[in-house]
């Protein structure tokens, strides 16, 4: 009997033990600190194609474990930038679900460049024209267009009058050939010859004037400073003006 009161109390202490034991492993687990790390999310819903501005964002801390892989974690590498798709309010903001107007990347969309209200327009160029390939995106160009047209002379007969025109001024450059972005090629990487088209931000009016120009006659593009935003409107002049100046 008391062998068996013996053994009773060892295996009461030996649980006593564990049991102590068991529970100073749970109140270190649960003293350990969650990491946890800032990560940007949305304030409100966001619809797709939506320009993301400051006022939609957040930053929510939460456990480095419930963060996604590709989550935005600096509010200004949002803002700026349109959503690819819908966003909703809580939730982390991701990279993939965000396109930069700009490209750099690889993720440009030339549509999220024009400004609303304008236009872009293509227009192929030569070497001249084009300026030797030392357009870039988002230069400013002047466009000016070589014309002629028929005029009745004070003789009664027709003579073809070539004239020089300014289309437009101060236009933005969006794109040569299929790059966006400032620090894209210069020339074609399959012929080493200089970009064949430009595309530029206009006005409805201005891209159906630069497309009948185009159309009847040359087209060239007069590269401007950064720093110059002048309209100057030059006049129409005639091959005569020239020689008679």
């Amino acid at each position: 009997m008391k062998k068996i009161k013996f053994l009773a109390l060892v295996a009461a202490v030996i649980a006593a033990v564990l049991l102590y034991n068991f529970l100073n492993t749970l109140d270190e687990k649960a003293s350990v600190e969650v990491v946890k790390t800032g990560v940007v999310t949305a304030s409100v819903n966001i619809p797709p194609n939506t320009p993301i501005t400051d006022d939609m964002l957040d930053i929510k801390q939460l456990p480095v474990e419930a963060v996604h892989a590709e989550a935005v974690i600096n509010e200004a590498a949002a803002i700026g930038k349109f959503s690819k798709y819908e966003i909703m309010a809580g939730e982390q903001v991701l990279y993939t679900k965000l396109i930069s107007p700009e490209g750099g990347g690889g993720d440009g969309t030339l549509a999220y460049e024009i400004k609303p209200g304008m236009r872009a327009i293509s227009i192929g160029v030569g070497n001249l024209s084009g300026l030797v390939g030392m357009i870039r995106p988002h230069n400013t160009v002047d466009i000016i267009a070589q014309l002629a047209k028929e005029e009745k002379q004070p003789d009664g007969e027709e003579k073809t009058i070539d004239y020089t025109t300014m289309i437009a001024e101060n236009i933005k450059v969006l794109a040569v050939d299929d790059v966006i972005s400032q620090e894209g090629k210069s020339k074609n990487s399959e012929t080493g010859t200089s970009y064949t088209s430009v595309t530029l931000q206009v006005t409805v009016h201005q891209a159906m004037e630069l497309n009948m120009s185009e159309y009847k006659g040359q087209l060239r593009l007069i590269l401007r400073s950064p720093l110059d935003e002048d309209i100057v409107k030059p006049p129409t002049i005639k091959f005569d003006d020239i020689i008679i100046n």
